[in-house]
C-alpha cells in the first residue's frame, strides 16, 4: 500500500533557511572547534579568527570580481539592508541635494 503522505515544504525561508552541509563543514572549526574566537580581538584566538574572515573576504572577492576592500560582513539582511538604504540615500543627496526618501510597509 502506497504512503499518502505528501512530502515536507518549508515556505519559511524568509525566518531561517537550512545551511548548505558544505558550509557547515568550513564553519565547524570556527563554531564550536579549535578556531573560535573574535576576529575582533587581539589574543591569539582573535588573530586566528581574524584570518579566517579575512581569508573568507578574498574568496568572496574574487568570486564576485570585486576588490577585496570592498566586501563587508554584517550580521543579517536588516543590517544589510539599511546600509545598502542609507548608502544609496547619502549618495542620492550628494549627487542631487535631494533629502527625502519615500518607504511603505511592504518589503
Amino acid at each position: 500500500m502506497a504512503s499518502s503522505v505528501e512530502p515536507f515544504v518549508y515556505l519559511d525561508y524568509n525566518a531561517t533557511t537550512p545551511v548548505d552541509p558544505e558550509v557547515v563543514t568550513e564553519l565547524m572549526p570556527y563554531l564550536g572547534g579549535e578556531e573560535f574566537g573574535n576576529p575582533s580581538s587581539s589574543h591569539l584566538k582573535g588573530r586566528h579568527a581574524h584570518t579566517a574572515v579575512d581569508m573568507a573576504r578574498g574568496r568572496v572577492a574574487t568570486l564576485l570580481g570585486c576588490d577585496e576592500t570592498s566586501v563587508f560582513f554584517t550580521s543579517g539582511a536588516t543590517e544589510s539592508l539599511n546600509w545598502a538604504i542609507k548608502g544609496a540615500a547619502f549618495q542620492q543627496r550628494k549627487d542631487s541635494g535631494r533629502n527625502h526618501i519615500l518607504i511603505s510597509a511592504v518589503e
